[in-house]
């Protein structure tokens, strides 16, 4: 009868911290939810703007963190 070894391995194996989709967000919910259309949505984005909405990028496709948005409407860690 063999006997399996086990690895001692001290350290637990890290993970990334657990995701859902809901955190990350398309332009059209969004603008669903701020009660704009999209493309105001997207020409807000524009670094143009002096508050430009945050937006991750990704070619042409943009998506949003709804906390990130709160704090662009609250003004949050921009001067005014």
């Amino acid at each position: 009868m063999s006997k399996k070894l086990r690895s001692a391995n001290p350290m637990p194996s890290l993970q990334p911290a657990p995701t859902t989709p809901e955190d990350i967000l398309t332009g059209e919910d969004i603008a669903l939810r701020l009660k704009l259309k999209s493309s105001t949505i997207y020409e807000l984005t524009r670094r143009r703007n002096k508050r430009p909405l945050p937006a991750m990028r990704a070619g042409k496709v943009l998506r949003f963190y709804w906390s990130e948005a709160e704090k662009w409407l609250r003004g949050e860690g921009f001067a005014r």
